[in-house]
């Protein structure tokens, strides 16, 4: 049964009770469970606000010296906020509108005596009620969870807020679909309840609301024409105007800072005509691109951008920027600059080893932080994470970053961009959640294994080393065979094949016979490499499905099954 917010003296001091004993432990020892009486997800803030160093006795707010004013949502916003501030004026409650950073941009405060109180408090644009700076409160634990929050009384962790009851609900521009602040109504906490919440939210969607009516026309017309395209196609959409760049989930994946000024050239250069260019990414992808242009006020121009990635051929005889191993020369140079990087790419390609051989080579030490482990104890693992970017003369993996939890992200996300030392993480083709993933200015694809067959030699025999069974070494025909394959394992695959045919090879030579009995086949060749990159990536978004597969690529079900034993793929 789900705890209720404490609304009575009795229940706010019982809630009391237990945040001191929860402040009296050691934070990584907290267990919601120990505390029925109170809301977990109130106990889970208390012991983050442990984590960060948040001291519960503090009555100072504090403010971001990096904070610039003028925000797009302030203005938006300050004509409901003038209205708010007339409806409350004899009560006693505020009106916060925070930043997306959960810094002050406007307020309204009811006219009643305490309010010279807190005017007395720093109270002005720029003051931060971040969880990690001001502990539990309405509009900072909104900002940690990404949802609405309401918390009541003595459930705030700073004892100078326990007379309170405050609100926060996210705010997203209807327009770019982007995280733009937060909003939140509080009150003396004997005048609040959950019945609060609901009227919040309804505030904070009609900010919301007034977002998208203040957009011009033009940008009307960008929205529309962007969301009819998102509907139509399954890949990369991009809308960009002068002033916008909105980049559609999928394409994410593809389309960077360090791209806006391309493809807004593209936008402007359209004129009124569509057309169809080849351009190469900031991430190192070249993609197909569909330029749209959509109806604009004289001297203003607008497009809406398709892409689509052109998929690199599986034959060796890369060229120029286009070798696959430039993907090396990106990292190393990002890293050179001082950027965040993020390697992206199938499971077990690769991306760790060359993540910790790059770190080495600008840090004489590397700390690893796994996500994967993120989810068993999300708070000490925070921890860890914290500790690892603060520390100096070193540098930090954050490996499998699609790991990272929803609730944490955005903690993530601000961590790894205040880090004071080299970072580069490591995730999936997706590269992993949204919030984390804009928190690296880079993003290098690494190519799966089997476009990078030129590397064979140097890669088997390096990883022939490292399984140290002694001197071994592959013979012109085993050679042929590894390369051959299509290595759907990638890296960690051929790993396997190799560390079991040392086992099986009765001398230092490692030949056919010792492989995988598939691996003595024939070669595939280029007709049928392609086609097997098809089908399996046919396989992969259809989660598997036969029947999707089938009409996706207009065959017969039995033709698929035929196919896909003969390329075994599963």
């Amino acid at each position: 049964m789900a705890v209720p917010v404490p609304r009575t003296t009795t229940e706010w001091d019982r809630v009391r009770e237990a945040k001191h004993d929860v402040l009296s432990r050691d934070p990584l020892s907290v267990d919601p469970a120990d505390y029925p009486g109170v809301r977990p997800e109130v106990v889970a803030s208390w012991r983050r606000s442990m984590l960060a160093g948040v001291d519960p006795a503090a009555r100072e707010y504090v403010l971001d010296e990096d904070f610039r004013p003028g925000t797009r949502l302030a203005a938006v916003a300050q004509p409901i906020m003038d209205r708010l501030g007339d409806e409350i004026a004899d009560l006693s409650s505020w009106g916060f509108l925070a930043d997306r950073a959960c810094r002050l941009l406007t307020v309204a405060v009811g006219d009643f005596p305490d309010a010279l109180r807190l005017h007395r408090q720093n109270l002005r644009a720029g003051m931060t009620f971040a969880e990690d700076v001001m502990g539990t409160n309405g509009m900072g634990c909104a900002h940690e969870t990404q949802r609405a929050f309401i918390v009541s009384g003595t459930e705030h962790y700073r004892t100078d807020t326990e007379i309170l009851t405050t609100t926060g609900v996210l705010i997203r521009d209807p327009f770019t679909k982007r995280f733009a602040g937060i909003f939140g109504a509080h009150c003396l906490r004997e005048y609040g309840s959950a019945a609060l919440l609901p009227l919040v939210v309804e505030i904070g969607r009609s900010i919301e609301t007034q977002l998208l009516i203040s957009r011009t026309d033009g940008e009307r017309e960008l929205f529309d024409a962007y969301s009819a395209a998102e509907r139509r196609h399954r890949g990369a959409v991009v809308a960009v105007s002068r002033r916008l760049v909105v980049v559609s989930t999928e394409g994410r994946a593809l389309v960077r800072d360090a791209d806006e000024e391309l493809l807004r050239e593209l936008a402007k250069d359209a004129g009124d005509r569509a057309r169809t260019v080849r351009r190469r990414l900031s991430t190192g992808v070249t993609a197909t691109i569909q330029v749209l242009p959509v109806r604009q006020p004289r001297g203003e121009f607008a497009a809406v951008l398709v892409l689509e990635p052109v998929e690199r051929p599986a034959s060796v005889g890369w060229s120029g920027d286009d070798r696959p191993t430039d993907f090396r020369e990106r990292l190393a140079r990002a890293l050179g600059e001082g950027r965040r990087v993020l390697l992206s790419g199938e499971r077990g390609c690769g991306k760790r080893h060359e993540a910790r051989a790059a770190l080495r080579a600008v840090a004489g030490r590397v700390v690893e932080v796994d996500a994967a482990a993120a989810r068993l104890d999300p708070d000490d693992w925070l921890r860890g994470l914290r500790s690892a970017v603060g520390t100096t003369g070193a540098a930090v993996l954050l490996a499998h970053v699609q790991d990272v939890p929803a609730e944490i992200a955005t903690t993530v996300a601000h961590l790894v961009e205040a880090a004071r030392c080299p970072v580069v993480a490591t995730g999936g083709e997706d590269g992993g959640p949204a919030v984390v993933g804009e928190a690296f200015p880079v993003v290098v694809p690494v190519p799966p294994l089997r476009e990078r067959r030129d590397e064979f030699p140097q890669l088997c025999a390096a990883l022939l080393a490292a399984a140290g069974a002694g001197p071994a070494e592959l013979t012109p025909r085993a050679a042929a065979a590894l390369a051959a394959g299509d290595w759907p394992g990638n890296v960690r695959q051929l790993q396997q094949v190799l560390t079991s045919a040392r086992i099986r090879a009765t001398g230092p030579a490692i030949d056919l016979p010792d492989l995988p009995a598939h691996h003595h086949r024939p070669p595939l060749d280029e007709v049928q490499r392609a086609e097997r990159r098809v089908l399996a990536a046919a396989l992969r978004e259809a989660g598997g499905d036969r029947n999707t597969v089938a009409k996706r690529l207009g065959i017969s079900r039995a033709t698929v099954y035929r196919k896909l034993k003969r390329y075994q793929l599963r």
